[in-house]
Parts: C-alpha cells; sequence; structure tokens
C-alpha cells in the first residue's frame, strides 16, 4: 500500500508542466491519496517529500542552486528563503521544515484536514 501511494504521488507531482498547468483544485485532488475528499497534513506532508525527491536530480540529499533554478512555479518560488544555514543547498530537513501556507490557509478551520468544503471553497474561487 505504501508503495502504492508514493507510487500515485511521484506520478501526479512528477511533471512540472503538470504543476502549472493544473488548477488549484486539481493539485488538492492529486494529494488525496487514500480519496476520501479531504487532505490531511500527512498526506500533504507525502506530497511535500515526493516534490522534494523530484527536485533533487542528482539525488544528493539536497536541492543545489543549479536545482532550484531549473524548478518551475510554486516549487521554484516555495524554495526562496528555504537554505536556513546558508550552505548555498536546501537539504531534505530544510524543505519539509518550510512553513506550508497554502495548506495553511486552505485549512480554514485549523484541523489539520483541508475537508471537501475547504477545498469548494477554492473551486469557488475559480481553483478548477
Amino acid at each position: 500500500m505504501k508503495t502504492w501511494v508514493l507510487a500515485a504521488a511521484f506520478t501526479l507531482l512528477a511533471a512540472p508542466a503538470w504543476a502549472q498547468q493544473a488548477g488549484m483544485a486539481q493539485r488538492l485532488q492529486a494529494m488525496d491519496l487514500n480519496n476520501d475528499g479531504a487532505i490531511t497534513r500527512a498526506e500533504a506532508e507525502t506530497a511535500r517529500g515526493v516534490m522534494f525527491t523530484r527536485l533533487d536530480t542528482d539525488r544528493n540529499g539536497s536541492i543545489s542552486d543549479a536545482e532550484k533554478n531549473a524548478a518551475q512555479g510554486m516549487a521554484r518560488r516555495g524554495l526562496d528563503g528555504a537554505d536556513h544555514n546558508n550552505d548555498g543547498a536546501v537539504s531534505r530537513a530544510e524543505f519539509m521544515a518550510m512553513p506550508y501556507r497554502m495548506f495553511d490557509r486552505l485549512d480554514a478551520d485549523g484541523d489539520g484536514v483541508i475537508s471537501t468544503a475547504e477545498m469548494q471553497t477554492v473551486r469557488g474561487r475559480g481553483g478548477n
């Protein structure tokens, strides 16, 4: 099961074009790994880990400036300021510790789950 979940998350998040073309609601739906209509913080963190793996193209455990510059869209913007120890690379720990502003903003009631109703709000704002 765990392998399937990670493979599904990787498949949905791997293509840079997908991240740019899909609407916010579609990206959220892709994070709903168990298809229960809601996204838990754990599911979002799994998606974040998959994103780190995708960005770490040389698989050395950190995202270099070159890898950061190759990132597109939200992933690239999200890396700004993530290198907390200023060593020129973003480690997995630094990446995973970044504030998850999108999740927190969409989890309107702060219960750690983006519910179906909260996702409907995104759709209502034109997030597709």
